[in-house]
């Protein structure tokens, strides 16, 4: 029997370089993407780095290994996975050369600790509230358990006593944050007619997404998640009296977070038209990024405080209840269901209780 040769670099007639190897059972060949020989050499090391670490099985790995792990195999499939990301950089930092054995509850209370005060190495000055704490440290939980049950090859699972126990903090208290009357004046009128400066920040004839993010809140009330995926494909222009709003991306399957259809005002159509004539791709924002840290600077340049994208849906649940409208439309027009509003909302309703008085 000829000797199995060991791994190896040769160009295709395609002119792209190739990496062929023998995996026990066949000959395997994986593309290196250049054309460049040099740039094929460099890039072949790193690929006999990276197989020599998926040879070695660790018994007790560390937990940035973990998490690695899970974004290549799980999360970066998820329709969520650009917001796990960034929970990832902040589980990597604060359990940074920690192995799965190690991890105590004494860790987990250090990290809330850290992550509440601004404190985690490498993400100083980035304050956590409690129930964002307990969301990352829910996701620390899912890696730890995708390496019991799902990770490949099977070599890799871990035993099920090695699971650790994570101690969670409490969840963050209802919020019950309302934009008022004034601030919401505040908010359209930068939104309509303001320019959205700063350092970092460059000029622009057109309106700042931040400022289309502002008028998209406060006219559909729908999760932040849903306005900065929304695309001009979702807009129905002729349907309605001024136009129709999909929040349900074109082949996505409906889940408990309903995205409705919403009616759009003379106000949003107005400003969805101007934001379609100036668009710079198909992103009714330009881009689908978290819009967190854009409203805090404007709610720095309007002198408002404890305002996050959440609470414009919040505060048009609130004012609509409490100006008489049927819960049941509310909860349709939201995309939650009855029993959801009637729980957070429905004593904020003007007739409730009334025959008891």
């Amino acid at each position: 029997m000829a000797a199995k040769l060991p791994p190896r670099v040769r160009p295709h007639d395609n002119g792209y370089y190739y990496v062929h190897w023998h995996d026990g059972k066949d000959d395997r060949e994986q593309s290196l993407r250049t054309k460049n020989s040099t740039e094929a050499e460099a890039r072949f090391l790193g690929w006999l780095e990276q197989r020599q670490k998926d040879l070695i099985v660790d018994e007790n790995p560390l937990v940035e290994y973990c998490l690695d792990l899970w974004f290549e195999q799980h999360v970066q499939h998820l329709k969520n996975w650009d917001r796990l990301r960034s929970v990832i950089k902040n589980l990597k930092a604060g359990f940074d050369g920690v192995r799965v054995s190690d991890i105590t509850i004494a860790m987990c209370r250090d990290y809330t600790a850290k992550r509440m005060a601004g404190t985690l190495a490498g993400r100083a000055n980035c304050k956590a509230a409690t129930g964002t704490c307990r969301l990352e440290l829910q996701e620390l939980r899912a890696c730890m358990r995708f390496m019991c049950e799902r990770v490949e090859p099977r070599d890799r699972r871990l035993p099920n006593d090695m699971m650790p126990y994570f101690e969670l903090p409490d969840a963050s208290p209802p919020r019950d944050r309302v934009i008022t009357d004034e601030e919401w004046d505040k908010y359209y009128e930068f939104a309509l007619h303001g320019q959205y400066s700063g350092q970092g920040i460059r000029p622009t004839n057109g309106r700042h997404r931040i400022q289309r993010f502002i008028i998209l809140a406060g006219e559909t009330a729908q999760r932040k998640s849903a306005i900065t995926n929304l695309t001009y494909d979702q807009i129905y222009w002729d349907r309605g009296k001024y136009g129709m709003i999909n929040f349900l991306p074109a082949g996505e399957k409906q889940t408990k977070k309903r995205r409705p259809w919403v009616p759009m005002t003379q106000l949003l159509r107005d400003v969805m038209l101007q934001a379609y004539e100036n668009r710079a791709n198909n992103l009714v924002l330009d881009k689908s990024a978290d819009v967190k840290s854009a409203l805090d600077t404007v709610n720095t340049m309007l002198g408002i405080e404890g305002v996050t994208p959440h609470t414009f849906r919040h505060t048009w649940a609130t004012k609509k209840i409490t100006a008489g409208f049927d819960i049941k439309k509310v909860a349709e027009f939201m995309g939650d269901t009855e029993a959801t509003v009637r729980k957070n909302y429905e004593h904020l309703a003007p007739d409730f209780l009334a025959d008891f008085v």
